[in-house]
């Protein structure tokens, strides 16, 4: 968006398998013979594209209806089934993506994972930026019905992420509503590598944040909005693997965190003064999925560089 409109625990090698195997499975219901298509990324069709925008962000679970339910008591989250992909709506917005996969017998350390989605104009050509700059192809390219063209990789510190062509353009750049996310930032061990890596893949012009007292290292751009931020991961933490943290924005911050609390998710990472003026956290579901919560205030992306 633009400026002026707007952790995890260590994963054993095993938890790490278990979420690529996950992957691999990812599209499976939408290949199926009579499986229904899935609804578009966006409700209004016809929208521009917008490379680099994170579009779209898929929930791998060992414990579907345990996610659904925090979700929904959360951010007040609505569903739908498509075959075996459930697909998650804001009000009439769809927003994400959810689908199981069983945790491997004899693993209990393995937790679920979001990850996102960047449009790009071209997901092949995506794909050899990838693999040419030392990155996984996790998933091949392969065309979804309703939905458009996608793939899955790991950049080459292993934090997964995917692309997408739309059939339907892409969501527009608006303020996100309570519910909507809201920001992404990848943690990465070296911002600087990283934040090069998704230059190539999805063209973005990378800005250095010198700004004192940041909570980020750069910031990622295209036409004029800044996308994400890439932060380096501080050496004292050693339990974060670098992994892409997603947004959501939430009416009152203090308000989320005891609902979370309620609803037996985690609490990574507190409200502090320091950190937004207090405005940010970082949760987990009841199966161990990160992600960020933000109440929006004037400011708060120029706070998050």
């Amino acid at each position: 968006m633009r400026v002026d409109q707007s952790n995890h625990r260590c994963e054993s090698r095993w938890a790490f398998l278990w979420t690529l195997g996950s992957l691999l499975v990812l599209l499976a219901p939408f290949t199926a013979r009579g499986e229904p298509p899935v609804p578009p990324v966006t409700s209004v069709s016809d929208n521009p594209r917008l490379p680099g925008k994170f579009i779209w962000a898929d929930l791998v679970t060992y414990d579907l209806a345990a996610a659904r339910e925090f979700y929904f008591s959360l951010f007040n989250w609505r569903f739908d089934e498509f075959g075996n992909y459930t697909v998650a709506y804001n009000e009439d917005r769809p927003i994400c993506g959810m689908f199981h996969r069983k945790r491997a017998e004899g693993h209990p350390e393995a937790t679920s994972r979001w990850f996102g989605y960047i449009s790009v104009p071209n997901v092949k050509r995506a794909q050899r930026s990838v693999t040419e700059a030392g990155g996984r192809v996790l998933q091949e390219p392969r065309k979804v019905p309703g939905r458009g063209e996608q793939a899955v990789f790991a950049d080459p510190e292993g934090a997964l992420f995917g692309v997408m062509k739309s059939i339907s353009g892409d969501p527009e750049d608006f303020l996100a509503a309570n519910g909507d996310w809201i920001w992404i930032q990848l943690l990465a061990n070296d911002a600087k590598k990283s934040s090069d890596f998704y230059r190539g893949v999805a063209g973005y012009e990378v800005v250095e944040n010198k700004e004192p007292n940041r909570v980020s290292d750069f910031v990622l751009t295209s036409k004029g909005y800044a996308r994400a931020t890439v932060r380096m991961i501080p050496t004292a933490n050693g339990n974060v693997k670098p992994s892409w943290l997603p947004f959501v924005r939430v009416p009152e911050i203090q308000s989320a965190v005891k609902r979370t609390e309620e609803l037996r998710g985690t609490v990574l990472i507190h409200p502090k003064p320091e950190l937004l003026k207090g405005k940010v956290a970082v949760i987990a579901d009841p199966t161990g999925a990160a992600l960020g919560i933000m109440e929006w205030e004037e400011g708060a992306v120029k706070g998050a560089r």
